[in-house]
C-alpha cells in the first residue's frame, strides 16, 4: 500500500508517496491542481492507494475525484493536525510528508466527508442565509442614512407598501436620496433572487419528511428545518447529545488541573452555521413557557443574556438530537422528558 500526502495550495499541491514502513518513494513540490499532472504523479505507484489531505480550498472537488478512480481518501481537520504536529521548521514539502506520515500510522485526526448531493443542499441553504444577511446590511444602511437627516419613521416596517409610499415623500437631500434609491433597488434584487432559492428549498423540504418533525418546535420553519438537517447530516454519527452540542459548538472549554476547574467560553470551533441556526431558532423559545425558557430564565440574571442564550441554545440542541433519533415531535419529546424527570416518592417513616 502507498500513501500519499497532499498539502493543497491554490497554484499547485505538494505531494509525498510513502510506503507503510516509511520509505519515501517519491516526492514533487509543485504539482498542478489538474487531472493530467495528478495522475502523472500517481503513475508507477505501487497500489493500493491511500490520500491524506487537510479540508481546505478545493478538498471536496479532489476528494469526489479521487473516490470516483477507486482512492482511499482521509480527510483531515487542519487545525488538529497542527496540535498534532508541531515543527519549527514549516515547509510545502515537511507538511506533506506530516500528512501522509500520520495516516501511515493511523493518528490523522480525520473528519466525517458528506456526500456529494448533501454538500450541494448546504450550498443552496447557506447561500440563502447570505442573501438574507446582505439584505438585512443593506436595510441598515438604509436605516443610518434616515437617521443621519433626523427621520422618524412613521410606519412599522419600512420596507412594505405603506412604507415605501412614505420614504417617497420624504423631502431628503440630493445625495441622501440617490443612495436610498439606489439601496432601494437593491433590496428588490435580492428580495427576487431569495423568493426563487425559497422555492429550491421548499421543493427539497417536500422530499424530507424528517423537516416536518422539526418544524414541530417553535422557531423553527421549513428554511431552520432544513438547515438543521443538512448541518447534523446523519445523526447516527453522534453517539450522545453532547456530541451534537460540541460539534455545534455550544460547549464551553474546561480547564481542570490539581483539583481545580474553571469554565471559559464556548470559542469559534464546531460548525458556525448549525450554531447560528440553534441560536436564531432558540430566540422564541427562550422567552416562552417550556424547559428552555425556564434554563433561560434561571441564568440571564446570573450570566447575562449572551451566556443565557447559549446555554438554551445547546438544551434545544440535546433536545433536537433524540427527536432526530426517536422519531419523536417536539411535543412528544417534552411528555416523554417529563415523564424521565419525575421521580418516585419515598414512603416516609413512621414517627418514632
Amino acid at each position: 500500500m502507498t500513501v500519499i500526502g497532499l498539502d493543497l495550495h491554490k497554484r499547485y499541491i505538494t505531494a509525498c508517496a510513502m510506503t507503510e514502513d516509511g520509505a519515501i518513494l517519491a516526492e514533487q513540490r509543485r504539482v498542478v491542481p489538474e487531472v493530467e499532472a495528478r495522475e502523472a504523479f500517481f503513475a508507477g505507484l505501487p497500489a493500493p492507494l491511500t490520500v491524506a489531505m487537510e479540508a481546505t480550498l478545493y478538498w471536496a472537488w479532489l476528494h469526489d475525484q479521487l473516490v470516483a478512480r477507486g482512492i482511499t481518501v482521509q480527510v483531515a481537520h487542519a487545525y488538529q493536525v497542527k496540535l498534532i504536529w508541531q515543527a519549527r521548521a514549516k515547509t510545502d514539502p515537511i507538511d506533506a510528508r506530516k500528512l501522509a506520515e500520520l495516516a501511515r500510522t493511523h493518528l490523522l485526526p480525520t473528519v466525517w466527508v458528506a456526500g456529494p448531493e448533501l454538500r450541494g443542499q448546504r450550498k443552496l441553504l447557506r447561500g440563502r442565509a447570505y442573501l438574507v444577511r446582505m439584505r438585512t446590511s443593506v436595510k441598515n444602511r438604509i436605516h443610518g442614512h434616515l437617521m443621519a437627516e433626523n427621520c422618524r419613521t412613521a410606519v412599522t416596517d419600512v420596507y412594505g407598501k405603506a412604507g415605501r409610499a412614505w420614504l417617497e415623500t420624504l423631502a431628503l437631500p440630493a445625495a441622501t436620496r440617490l443612495q436610498v434609491d439606489l439601496l432601494l433597488e437593491v433590496i428588490d434584487a435580492l428580495n427576487v433572487r431569495i423568493k426563487r432559492m425559497d422555492r429550491d428549498v421548499a421543493r427539497l423540504a417536500r422530499h424530507e419528511p424528517v423537516s416536518l418533525q422539526l418544524q414541530t418546535v417553535p422557531g423553527i420553519g421549513v428554511f431552520g428545518a432544513m438547515l438543521l438537517l443538512t448541518e447534523i447530516g446523519s445523526i447516527d454519527r453522534f453517539r450522545s447529545s453532547h456530541e451534537l452540542a460540541a460539534y455545534a459548538g455550544l460547549v464551553p472549554s474546561t480547564h481542570s488541573s490539581g483539583g481545580k476547574t474553571t469554565h471559559g467560553a464556548v470559542g469559534r470551533a464546531g460548525n458556525s452555521w448549525l450554531k447560528w441556526i440553534l441560536i436564531e431558532a432558540v430566540q422564541a423559545l427562550k422567552l416562552a413557557p417550556g424547559p428552555i425558557g425556564a434554563q433561560y430564565q434561571r441564568l440571564v440574571r446570573a450570566k447575562g443574556k449572551q451566556k443565557a442564550t447559549v446555554a438554551a441554545a445547546r438544551k434545544l440542541c440535546c433536545y433536537l438530537f433524540w427527536m432526530l433519533k426517536e422519531g419523536w415531535t417536539y411535543e412528544q419529546w417534552l411528555l416523554q422528558h417529563h415523564k424521565l424527570e419525575v421521580r418516585p416518592t419515598q414512603r416516609m417513616g413512621t414517627a418514632a
